[in-house]
Protein backbone atom coordinates (compact mmCIF):
# COMPACT_ATOMS: atom_id res chain seq x y z
CA UNK A 1 0.00 0.00 0.00
CA UNK A 2 2.60 2.41 0.61
CA UNK A 3 4.44 1.90 -2.65
CA UNK A 4 1.18 2.25 -4.45
CA UNK A 5 0.40 5.04 -2.65
CA UNK A 6 3.84 6.76 -3.76
CA UNK A 7 3.29 5.38 -7.65
CA UNK A 8 -0.18 7.11 -7.41
CA UNK A 9 1.43 10.38 -5.91
CA UNK A 10 3.68 10.60 -8.66
CA UNK A 11 1.16 10.27 -11.36
CA UNK A 12 -0.71 13.47 -9.22
CA UNK A 13 2.23 15.27 -10.01
CA UNK A 14 2.06 14.70 -13.87
CA UNK A 15 -1.80 15.06 -14.04
CA UNK A 16 -1.14 18.85 -11.90
CA UNK A 17 2.37 19.72 -14.30
CA UNK A 18 -0.05 18.66 -17.39
CA UNK A 19 -3.29 20.70 -16.00
CA UNK A 20 -0.57 23.65 -16.19
CA UNK A 21 0.08 24.05 -19.99
CA UNK A 22 -1.90 26.59 -21.56
CA UNK A 23 -0.78 26.09 -25.04
CA UNK A 24 0.44 28.44 -27.66
CA UNK A 25 -1.61 31.13 -26.25
CA UNK A 26 -1.33 32.64 -22.68
CA UNK A 27 -5.03 30.96 -21.47
CA UNK A 28 -7.15 28.38 -22.66
CA UNK A 29 -10.42 29.04 -24.53
CA UNK A 30 -13.86 28.67 -23.15
CA UNK A 31 -13.78 25.59 -24.98
CA UNK A 32 -10.11 24.33 -23.83
CA UNK A 33 -11.09 25.02 -20.20
CA UNK A 34 -13.74 22.51 -20.27
CA UNK A 35 -11.33 19.98 -20.90
CA UNK A 36 -8.46 21.80 -18.79
CA UNK A 37 -10.81 22.37 -16.13
CA UNK A 38 -11.67 18.35 -15.69
CA UNK A 39 -7.80 17.89 -15.58
CA UNK A 40 -7.57 20.32 -12.78
CA UNK A 41 -10.41 18.62 -10.84
CA UNK A 42 -8.63 15.62 -11.33
CA UNK A 43 -5.72 16.35 -10.24
CA UNK A 44 -7.84 17.05 -6.79
CA UNK A 45 -10.10 14.33 -6.62
CA UNK A 46 -6.26 12.17 -7.06
CA UNK A 47 -5.09 13.89 -3.97
CA UNK A 48 -8.38 13.66 -2.16
CA UNK A 49 -8.30 10.13 -2.88
CA UNK A 50 -4.71 9.78 -1.36
CA UNK A 51 -5.71 11.47 1.63
CA UNK A 52 -8.51 9.28 2.35
CA UNK A 53 -5.90 6.50 1.52
CA UNK A 54 -3.63 7.01 3.57
CA UNK A 55 -6.25 7.18 6.30
CA UNK A 56 -6.80 4.18 6.17
CA UNK A 57 -10.62 4.73 4.72
CA UNK A 58 -11.75 2.66 1.90
CA UNK A 59 -15.52 3.67 2.08
CA UNK A 60 -14.78 7.29 1.34
CA UNK A 61 -11.41 6.56 -0.80
CA UNK A 62 -13.58 4.06 -3.09
CA UNK A 63 -16.43 6.94 -3.39
CA UNK A 64 -13.07 9.43 -4.42
CA UNK A 65 -12.09 7.10 -7.14
CA UNK A 66 -15.40 6.61 -8.87
CA UNK A 67 -15.13 10.66 -9.20
CA UNK A 68 -12.00 10.58 -10.52
CA UNK A 69 -12.37 8.20 -13.19
CA UNK A 70 -15.64 9.63 -14.07
CA UNK A 71 -13.51 13.08 -14.69
CA UNK A 72 -11.06 10.56 -16.97
CA UNK A 73 -13.39 9.56 -19.48
CA UNK A 74 -14.90 13.55 -19.48
CA UNK A 75 -11.36 14.88 -20.68
CA UNK A 76 -10.60 11.49 -23.02
CA UNK A 77 -14.21 11.59 -24.42
CA UNK A 78 -14.10 15.66 -24.80
CA UNK A 79 -10.57 15.37 -26.89
CA UNK A 80 -11.42 12.73 -28.92
CA UNK A 81 -14.58 13.79 -30.20
CA UNK A 82 -13.65 17.84 -29.62
CA UNK A 83 -16.25 20.38 -31.22
CA UNK A 84 -17.89 23.61 -30.32
CA UNK A 85 -20.68 21.80 -30.46
CA UNK A 86 -19.94 19.37 -27.72
CA UNK A 87 -18.20 21.21 -25.40
CA UNK A 88 -21.25 23.75 -25.64
CA UNK A 89 -23.49 20.67 -24.78
CA UNK A 90 -21.53 20.14 -22.23
CA UNK A 91 -21.78 23.70 -20.53
CA UNK A 92 -25.61 23.82 -21.10
CA UNK A 93 -25.84 20.51 -19.33
CA UNK A 94 -23.95 21.85 -15.84
CA UNK A 95 -26.58 25.10 -16.07
CA UNK A 96 -29.72 23.22 -15.74
CA UNK A 97 -29.86 23.75 -12.28
CA UNK A 98 -28.97 27.34 -12.67
CA UNK A 99 -32.26 27.61 -14.92
CA UNK A 100 -34.10 25.72 -12.76
CA UNK A 101 -32.86 28.35 -9.95
CA UNK A 102 -33.37 31.51 -12.04
CA UNK A 103 -37.03 30.51 -12.82
CA UNK A 104 -38.15 29.63 -9.12
CA UNK A 105 -36.70 32.77 -8.31
CA UNK A 106 -38.30 34.87 -10.80
CA UNK A 107 -41.82 33.73 -10.30
CA UNK A 108 -41.15 33.92 -6.46
CA UNK A 109 -40.46 37.32 -7.37
CA UNK A 110 -43.75 37.88 -9.58
CA UNK A 111 -45.86 36.82 -6.74
CA UNK A 112 -44.63 39.52 -4.79
CA UNK A 113 -45.59 41.65 -6.90
CA UNK A 114 -41.96 42.48 -8.30
CA UNK A 115 -40.43 42.89 -5.07
CA UNK A 116 -37.16 41.73 -5.13
CA UNK A 117 -34.92 40.37 -1.63
CA UNK A 118 -31.28 40.89 -1.38
CA UNK A 119 -30.69 37.18 -1.27
CA UNK A 120 -32.28 36.73 -4.40
CA UNK A 121 -30.77 39.83 -6.13
CA UNK A 122 -27.60 37.93 -5.30
CA UNK A 123 -28.28 34.64 -6.16
CA UNK A 124 -29.23 35.93 -9.99
CA UNK A 125 -26.43 37.87 -9.71
CA UNK A 126 -24.29 34.76 -9.57
CA UNK A 127 -26.18 32.87 -11.97
CA UNK A 128 -25.73 35.42 -14.49
CA UNK A 129 -22.78 35.61 -14.04
CA UNK A 130 -22.19 31.57 -14.85
CA UNK A 131 -24.28 32.04 -17.49
CA UNK A 132 -21.80 34.61 -18.70
CA UNK A 133 -19.04 32.89 -18.06
CA UNK A 134 -20.06 29.95 -19.79
CA UNK A 135 -20.65 31.69 -23.04
CA UNK A 136 -24.43 30.72 -22.88
CA UNK A 137 -27.72 32.32 -22.64
CA UNK A 138 -29.74 30.89 -20.29
CA UNK A 139 -32.66 30.80 -22.19
CA UNK A 140 -30.99 27.99 -24.31
CA UNK A 141 -31.00 25.45 -21.59
CA UNK A 142 -33.47 23.40 -22.08
CA UNK A 143 -35.17 22.12 -18.90
CA UNK A 144 -37.10 19.41 -21.49
CA UNK A 145 -34.25 17.58 -22.46
CA UNK A 146 -33.54 14.80 -20.67
CA UNK A 147 -30.28 13.57 -22.83
CA UNK A 148 -26.88 13.57 -21.39
CA UNK A 149 -24.76 16.34 -22.91
CA UNK A 150 -23.39 14.89 -25.49
CA UNK A 151 -26.00 12.35 -26.26
CA UNK A 152 -24.03 9.49 -24.32
CA UNK A 153 -24.34 8.52 -20.76
CA UNK A 154 -21.10 7.64 -18.95
CA UNK A 155 -21.34 4.37 -19.75
CA UNK A 156 -21.09 5.10 -23.54
CA UNK A 157 -18.78 7.75 -23.14
CA UNK A 158 -16.54 5.44 -21.33
CA UNK A 159 -17.04 2.73 -24.14
CA UNK A 160 -16.60 5.45 -26.91
CA UNK A 161 -13.00 5.90 -25.57
CA UNK A 162 -12.25 2.05 -24.51
CA UNK A 163 -12.87 1.98 -21.19
CA UNK A 164 -16.14 0.05 -21.03
CA UNK A 165 -14.19 -2.46 -18.74
CA UNK A 166 -12.83 0.00 -15.90
CA UNK A 167 -16.23 1.11 -16.55
CA UNK A 168 -17.73 -1.91 -14.67
CA UNK A 169 -15.16 -1.86 -11.96
CA UNK A 170 -14.63 1.34 -11.34
CA UNK A 171 -17.54 3.80 -11.76
CA UNK A 172 -20.63 0.57 -11.58
CA UNK A 173 -19.08 -1.38 -9.06
CA UNK A 174 -18.55 1.53 -7.11
CA UNK A 175 -22.19 2.72 -7.14
CA UNK A 176 -23.07 0.69 -3.90
CA UNK A 177 -20.88 2.89 -2.13
CA UNK A 178 -22.07 6.18 -3.70
CA UNK A 179 -25.61 6.50 -3.55
CA UNK A 180 -26.02 3.76 0.36
CA UNK A 181 -27.04 0.50 -1.18
CA UNK A 182 -27.87 -1.85 1.03
CA UNK A 183 -24.35 -4.06 -0.26
CA UNK A 184 -22.83 -0.59 1.41
CA UNK A 185 -24.07 -1.22 4.04
CA UNK A 186 -23.89 -4.98 4.72
CA UNK A 187 -20.10 -4.52 3.27
CA UNK A 188 -18.61 -1.33 5.20
CA UNK A 189 -21.57 -0.20 7.98
CA UNK A 190 -23.07 -3.47 9.81
CA UNK A 191 -22.11 -5.95 11.65
CA UNK A 192 -24.15 -9.80 11.11
CA UNK A 193 -23.73 -13.48 12.04
CA UNK A 194 -25.71 -16.33 10.70
CA UNK A 195 -28.96 -15.46 12.10
CA UNK A 196 -29.31 -12.36 10.76
CA UNK A 197 -28.99 -10.39 13.58
CA UNK A 198 -27.00 -6.88 13.04
CA UNK A 199 -24.76 -4.29 15.01
CA UNK A 200 -23.36 -1.26 13.62
CA UNK A 201 -19.88 -1.04 12.31
CA UNK A 202 -17.78 2.23 12.73
CA UNK A 203 -14.61 0.76 12.30
CA UNK A 204 -13.28 1.99 8.78
CA UNK A 205 -12.55 -0.47 5.71
CA UNK A 206 -8.99 -1.18 5.08
CA UNK A 207 -7.98 -0.07 1.15
CA UNK A 208 -6.02 -2.09 -1.20
CA UNK A 209 -3.47 -1.16 -3.22
CA UNK A 210 -5.51 -2.19 -6.74
CA UNK A 211 -7.66 0.85 -7.22
CA UNK A 212 -4.58 2.84 -7.03
CA UNK A 213 -2.41 0.83 -9.75
CA UNK A 214 -6.07 1.42 -12.10
CA UNK A 215 -6.43 4.69 -11.25
CA UNK A 216 -2.56 5.33 -11.82
CA UNK A 217 -2.70 3.67 -15.59
CA UNK A 218 -5.82 5.45 -16.33
CA UNK A 219 -5.08 9.10 -15.07
CA UNK A 220 -1.50 8.66 -17.08
CA UNK A 221 -3.54 8.16 -20.50
CA UNK A 222 -5.74 11.19 -19.67
CA UNK A 223 -2.08 12.97 -19.28
CA UNK A 224 -0.82 11.93 -22.57
CA UNK A 225 -3.66 12.82 -24.39
CA UNK A 226 -4.39 16.28 -22.60
CA UNK A 227 -0.52 17.03 -23.68
CA UNK A 228 -0.96 15.81 -27.21
CA UNK A 229 -4.67 17.69 -27.61
CA UNK A 230 -2.94 21.07 -25.95
CA UNK A 231 0.28 21.55 -26.77
CA UNK A 232 1.23 18.94 -30.17
CA UNK A 233 3.62 16.04 -29.42
CA UNK A 234 5.71 18.49 -28.93
CA UNK A 235 4.55 19.09 -25.30
CA UNK A 236 3.91 15.36 -25.05
CA UNK A 237 8.13 14.32 -25.89
CA UNK A 238 8.32 16.37 -22.54
CA UNK A 239 7.08 13.74 -20.83
CA UNK A 240 7.17 10.76 -22.90
CA UNK A 241 9.99 8.99 -21.17
CA UNK A 242 9.13 10.03 -17.95
CA UNK A 243 5.11 8.97 -18.24
CA UNK A 244 6.39 5.77 -20.11
CA UNK A 245 8.49 4.71 -16.87
CA UNK A 246 6.14 5.52 -14.16
CA UNK A 247 3.58 3.67 -16.05
CA UNK A 248 5.77 0.31 -16.66
CA UNK A 249 6.77 0.84 -12.71
CA UNK A 250 3.05 0.76 -12.11
CA UNK A 251 2.55 -2.44 -14.25
CA UNK A 252 5.71 -4.31 -12.49
CA UNK A 253 4.10 -4.11 -9.02
CA UNK A 254 0.26 -4.60 -10.46
CA UNK A 255 1.99 -8.08 -11.64
CA UNK A 256 3.86 -9.00 -8.53
CA UNK A 257 1.06 -7.99 -6.36
CA UNK A 258 -1.26 -10.59 -8.32
CA UNK A 259 1.54 -13.01 -7.95
CA UNK A 260 1.36 -12.36 -4.29
CA UNK A 261 -2.12 -12.85 -4.29
CA UNK A 262 -2.59 -15.90 -6.27
CA UNK A 263 -1.60 -18.38 -3.53
CA UNK A 264 -3.61 -17.13 -1.13
CA UNK A 265 -7.73 -17.36 0.18
CA UNK A 266 -10.19 -15.47 1.43
CA UNK A 267 -9.73 -14.36 3.93
CA UNK A 268 -5.97 -14.66 4.17
CA UNK A 269 -6.13 -11.68 1.26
Amino acid sequence: MVLASELLREVTSYVSVAACVLGPAPAWTRDQAAVGGNMVRLSKLLSAFLDQTVQKRMETSTILSRLAFETIVNVRYLIADFSPELVSSFVRHSLKHERRLHDTIQANIRERGGEVLHIEQRMLNSIDRAARMAGVMLDSVDLKDRAPWGGKDLRQKAAAVGLQQPYLAVFGGMSHNVHGSWHDLYQFHLESDEAGAFTPNFEWGRPRPQPLFALGHLALSAVAEFLIFIGGEAAFDQLRQQLGDLGARIESVDQAHESYLSGKTWPAI
